[in-house]
C-alpha cells in the first residue's frame, strides 16, 4: 500500500499474556466479606476490519458514467469506445490499510468491594470498578497534510459578524492517487471509574427488592472498530483531529454520570395463606414486580455543518471553540411494572400464566436525539444555528402489552 502500509492483514500479535487474580476475605464470625480482583484481557480484531482492508485496496471495480468525446452518444454494442474519452477524469479511490504497529486491544480491569449483611436476607454493598483500555482500534485518514492556522468569522443567524475564532485546516495529503487512505490503528484509549452502592434483599417471605446507585465516568479518545464505510454515517465515528487524537480526550459517548435503579418482586401467596376458600383462591398466585430507572443524559458534541478543518470528512468536525461531548442530553426516567397471574391445573404442570406489563408507564418523554449543529458554515463565516440543542427524537413512549404463557 502507499507509504508501506498493509492492505492485507494486521501484523501478528504474539505477546498477549492475560493474568487474572481474585481474592475474597470473610472473617469467621463476622457478617461481611471483602473482595478484590484484577485481570488483563485482549480483544479480537473484527472480521469487518480485515475484510474491508482486503477488498478496499484500490484494485476493485469502479463505475464511471460518461458520454463520448465532445458529447457524442455512447456507441451501440458491439461498437465500443477505443479508450477513455477526452475530458473524463477517473475518480481517485479510497483504500483501507492496517497500520504497521497495529495490535489487539488490551483492557485492564480491577475491582474491589465490601458487602455487609445488614439484617437477615438483606445486604449492603459498596463496589468499585476500574477499566483501562489501551491499543483500542480506530479508523483514521492518513492522507492529510500538515495543519495550519485559519481564522473563521463568527456571526449570528442572519450573518451579522460578531467576532472571530482561531481554528486550523489541513493541506493536501501525500498520496495524490487516492482520495482517502484510511488506516486501521490501535491508538485509541479509554478509562472508566465507577462506584456502586447497593442495597439488596434476597427473595424471602414472598418478596425481594434491590436499590442500586452508580456514580461513574468514562473518558476516551474515540475508539471504534466499525468505521468501514466512508462518506456516510461511519465518518461520524472518526476523531475530529486526525493529527492529535488527545484533542478528543473527553467523556465517552456512553458516559452516564449518575444512574439509579430500583426493582422489586412481590408474591401474594403469603397474603393468600391468611385466608381460606374463595378469598384464598382469588389472592393466590399473583406476582407484582416493577423496575424504576433514573439516569443522567449521555453527552453529545456540537458540530459545524461542513468540513471546517478540510480533512475530507464533513461529518466529524467539532464546532470551533467547543470540546468533544461538551453538552448533555436531558435526564431519562422510566417505570416498568409487571403483573402476572398463574392459573394452575392441579398440583403439577401445565400452568397458564396471564401477564400484563408496561414500559415507560409514566409516558415521560426521554429524549435521545438533539440538533447538534452549532454553526452553519457559509464560506469562512460560522453562523449560529438557532435550532442547536433542540430535541428531535426520543425513546419509546408508554407501551403496554398482554401475554399468555403456557408452561408444561
Amino acid at each position: 500500500g502507499p507509504g508501506g502500509t498493509a492492505t492485507t492483514t494486521p501484523t501478528t500479535d504474539t505477546n498477549n499474556w492475560g493474568p487474572r487474580l481474585g481474592v475474597a476475605w470473610a472473617p469467621v464470625g463476622r457478617r461481611y466479606v471483602v473482595r478484590a480482583g484484577y485481570g488483563l484481557f485482549y480483544g479480537r480484531t473484527p472480521s469487518i476490519m480485515v475484510g474491508t482492508a482486503h477488498s478496499n485496496n484500490g484494485i476493485n471495480v469502479q463505475t464511471i458514467t460518461f458520454r463520448g468525446a465532445n458529447g457524442d452518444p455512447v456507441p451501440t454494442y458491439p461498437n465500443i469506445f477505443p479508450g477513455i474519452p477526452a475530458g473524463v477524469t477517473l475518480p481517485r479511490p479510497t483504500i483501507f490499510t492496517f497500520d504497521s504497529e497495529y495490535e489487539n486491544a488490551r483492557v485492564q480491569q480491577a475491582s474491589g468491594g465490601f458487602e455487609w449483611e445488614w439484617m437477615p436476607h438483606t445486604s449492603f454493598a459498596v463496589n468499585y470498578l476500574f477499566v483501562k483500555g489501551g491499543d483500542l482500534a480506530r479508523s483514521t485518514d492518513i492522507n492529510i497534510g500538515s495543519p495550519s492556522p485559519f481564522t473563521y468569522t463568527l456571526a449570528d443567524a442572519s450573518g451579522t459578524p460578531t467576532g472571530t475564532i482561531a481554528h486550523y485546516v489541513f493541506g493536501p495529503g501525500p498520496f495524490t492517487s487516492f482520495t482517502r487512505v484510511i488506516s486501521f490503528e490501535s491508538t485509541a484509549k479509554s478509562r472508566y471509574n465507577g462506584v456502586t452502592l447497593e442495597l439488596n434483599r434476597r427473595f424471602a417471605q414472598n418478596y425481594q427488592s434491590r436499590l442500586a446507585y452508580t456514580l461513574g465516568k468514562v473518558e476516551d479518545t474515540v475508539p471504534d472498530a466499525t468505521a468501514v464505510v466512508p462518506e456516510g454515517s461511519d465518518d461520524r465515528k472518526f476523531a475530529s483531529n486526525p493529527a492529535n487524537f488527545d484533542d478528543d480526550l473527553a467523556p465517552g459517548n456512553n458516559d452516564q454520570r449518575h444512574r439509579f435503579v430500583a426493582s422489586t418482586v412481590y408474591s401474594t401467596n403469603g397474603l393468600a395463606d391468611r385466608f381460606e376458600g374463595i378469598a384464598q383462591a382469588l389472592l393466590s398466585d399473583w406476582t407484582l414486580s416493577a423496575i424504576f430507572t433514573a439516569q443522567t443524559g449521555q453527552p453529545f458534541s456540537a458540530y459545524a455543518s461542513t468540513d471546517v478543518n478540510r480533512d475530507n470528512n464533513r461529518f466529524n468536525d467539532l464546532a470551533p471553540g467547543t470540546t468533544r461531548n461538551e453538552f448533555r442530553l436531558p435526564a431519562s426516567i422510566s417505570l416498568d411494572p409487571r403483573i402476572a397471574r398463574d392459573i394452575r391445573f392441579g398440583d403439577a404442570t401445565p400452568r397458564l400464566t396471564l401477564i400484563w406489563e408496561a414500559f415507560n408507564l409514566l409516558n415521560r418523554p426521554n429524549y435521545n436525539v438533539v440538533n447538534n449543529v452549532l454553526y452553519n458554515v457559509v464560506g469562512t463565516q460560522l453562523r449560529e444555528n438557532p435550532l442547536f440543542g433542540q430535541t428531535t427524537g426520543q425513546t419509546d413512549p408508554r407501551i403496554m402489552q398482554l401475554a399468555v404463557k403456557l408452561s408444561f
